[in-house]
């Protein structure tokens, strides 16, 4: 990949992939092949959406004749999801599984569909073959020794969430990431063209869906697709000096057009003035049209998937690894970072008994004290972190997060300061490790373990919906960053270790996950092991028993994050 534009042979490379691996399941001896075709066929769209968001935006508008229907509307539905994951900052590991299901939505049934497209009715064969498309999708990327993949997961739910965005009545959608695909789904539906139904322009496509949902987060969806598409606008059409024109790229109020006659690219102009663009198809198989402009088109400078969160990372390192002296010597290092100043200051208002935010990182700092003070900060970094790296389920991750927070405050009660940092912070930690590390595994709901006999103690990331945590990953997290640290330390054994090897700091830990589930999660029910767990940690405290910890839980009003 050129590192200043996608050519010519990118874009021919990308169209022949998906028009190849789409063909693979009718030769059962290539299927060993399908997923790794499929992920390097991923990697090429996220390179060249990075490199020139303006030649993918583009292939929206075109409709190429040598590819046939499903080639075509796979290719749509790719680059619709690629504009959602990029202007939503969504990583790369999320927008590779969100691809590969796109590609396994039609991966045994390219011929059906092209032959559906042609108004031509399916065998009975090739009709049940239609019906159980994802399921045999599923068999297959299971089948060839793939890793634990999420787009299995999207795969199962696509038919059923498809059939949710086009009910009249208000629907709820759990899995977003599922919910991202149904909706390029839907719109490449809409956009591209068949026999039957001509292409529906993609501004009205994104409006009539819009108008149809009220799903808050499907709505942020389109709206983060038509976003890309206004800072990024190719593919439109207009009419330049008497003949028809394709918007090739837009810098500025520079614009590259492409005159255009019955689907063949005549000359490129070049203009700075004002044009009525509109979006339509162009069916076209000239070579020079579907790839050879784009080497005439300027890029951009590339943006990539996500957020990159190298610097905090290292400056939650310093501050495991460093004594600081001195508030002033904590300031200074904290001050890099504008936005974490700012969050600081906010931060340290449950310290403030006015409950004023700080003014300035200094007062913050000394209004904790020197001992809670560089936790604080580290807290504050990593919540930064959680933020910034978006997933689809970012508002559910922060939301739990604050239940995590309550319950931690409730629990110290009036040893609020140090003992609520040295418990909330490594916490903080682990979530960070999972956004970062296993963002494309997390879920609305959460992974419970119902096995009284299990050794294994309840993992934070069965909070966010993940099976297990990447213990050998996390090890290496945890040492990387910090390895000085007694109380990372033990969230390290909580997190690892089996329940009869487990101390009382340990026990502390499991304890407050044990008490956010039970507040997250309606279903859960405490374990033998559990139970004595609860009772022995809180008569310990000033709660005394599990009923007035319960009570006081009740009280805090603890509310559900469902929209």
């Amino acid at each position: 990949m050129e590192s200043r534009i996608v050519t010519s042979k990118t874009l021919f490379a990308l169209t022949q992939g998906t028009h190849k691996v789409l063909r693979l399941y009718y030769q059962k001896e290539r299927w060993s092949s399908i997923y790794p075709t499929l992920v390097k066929l991923a990697q090429l769209y996220m390179d060249c959406y990075e490199h020139s968001p303006s030649s993918m935006h583009a292939q929206l508008g075109l409709y190429s004749q040598n590819l046939g229907y499903n080639t075509n509307l796979v290719i749509n539905q790719n680059v619709l999801i690629c504009m959602a994951c990029h202007s939503l900052r969504y990583s790369r590991a999320i927008t590779e599984e969100l691809l590969l299901a796109s590609f396994a939505d039609y991966l045994c049934v390219a011929r059906e569909s092209d032959q559906l497209a042609c108004g031509k009715p399916l065998n009975p064969q090739q009709d049940k073959l239609w019906k159980v498309r994802h399921q045999v999708a599923v068999q297959i990327l299971s089948d060839g020794k793939t890793p634990d993949l999420q787009c299995l997961r999207v795969l199962s739910r696509l038919s059923s969430y498809d059939s949710k965005l086009i009910s009249k009545a208000p629907q709820r959608f759990n899995d977003h990431a599922s919910l991202i695909v149904a909706l390029a789904h839907r719109l490449a539906s809409l956009i591209t063209p068949t026999k039957q139904q001509p292409a529906f322009p993609l501004d009205k496509a994104i409006k009539l869906l819009y108008s149809r949902l009220s799903y808050h987060y499907a709505l942020k969806v389109l709206s983060a697709m038509s976003d890309a598409m206004v800072k990024h606008p190719a593919g439109l059409l207009c009419d330049i000096n008497k003949e028809l024109g394709l918007l090739v790229v837009q810098c500025n109020k520079e614009k590259v057009i492409a005159i255009i006659d019955n689907g063949q690219a005549k000359k490129l102009a070049k203009a700075s003035r004002a044009f009525d663009f509109r979006c339509g198809v162009t069916f076209s198989s000239d070579a020079k049209l579907l790839y050879n402009i784009w080497d005439r088109a300027q890029a951009p400078e590339p943006t990539s998937f996500g957020v990159d969160n190298t610097h905090l990372l290292e400056a939650v390192k310093a501050l495991s690894f460093s004594q600081f002296q001195s508030i002033r010597s904590l300031e200074k290092l904290v001050c890099e970072f504008e936005s974490v100043s700012l969050a600081l200051q906010v931060a340290a208002k449950q310290y403030n008994r006015e409950n004023l935010k700080a003014a300035s990182v200094r007062h913050s700092l000394a209004m904790v004290g020197l001992d809670a003070a560089g936790l604080l900060a580290q807290r504050v970094l990593l919540e930064q972190i959680i933020a910034r790296h978006k997933t689809p389920f970012t508002d559910d991750v922060l939301h739990k997060y604050g239940v995590i927070s309550q319950v931690i405050a409730l629990y110290v009660g009036d040893s609020y300061g140090e003992e609520f940092e040295r418990l909330l912070s490594p916490f903080a930690a682990v979530i960070a490790f999972l956004v970062l590390k296993q963002g494309v595994e997390i879920q609305h709901t959460t992974a419970l373990h119902t096995r009284d006999f299990s050794e294994a103690q309840i993992s934070v990331a069965n909070l966010f919906g993940v099976r297990a945590l990447a213990q050998d990953k996390f090890v290496e997290f945890n040492h990387y960053y910090f390895d000085k640290s007694i109380l990372h330390k033990a969230m390290l054994d909580s997190e690892t270790l089996k329940k009869s090897q487990a101390n009382t700091q340990c026990k502390l830990f499991t304890f407050i996950k044990l008490a956010v589930l039970s507040v997250i999660s309606p279903n859960f029910v405490p374990t033998a092991w559990q139970k004595q767990l609860i009772d022995q940690i809180l008569s310990d405290s000033h709660f005394a028993n599990a009923q007035n910890f319960n009570a006081a839980l009740l009280e805090v009003g603890f509310y559900s994050a469902i929209e």
